[in-house]
């Protein structure tokens, strides 16, 4: 998938579509869609790392397109 598409978040969005349970060490956020790809927002309370989570697979987000998208959809 290419780093290029563009991140469309939505904060509180129905997460648990993609990720059903919450791993220890993660926040969810909502869902974030990249291209075709849809699923779980997560940020690791470790590292601050946005992510997308699908069905236990995780995904990194380029961290400046997604705290972008964040901050914009929040607004």
């Amino acid at each position: 998938m290419s780093n290029r598409a563009r991140l469309i978040i939505t904060p509180c969005g129905p997460w648990r579509l993609y990720q059903h349970a919450v791993p220890p060490g993660w926040d969810m956020l909502g869902t974030v869609q990249r291209g075709d790809e849809i699923g779980a927002l997560a940020r690791n309370k470790a590292t601050g790392n946005l992510v997308m989570m699908r069905a236990g697979a995780v995904s990194m987000l380029d961290q400046r397109k997604a705290q972008a998208a964040l901050s914009h959809a929040s607004a």
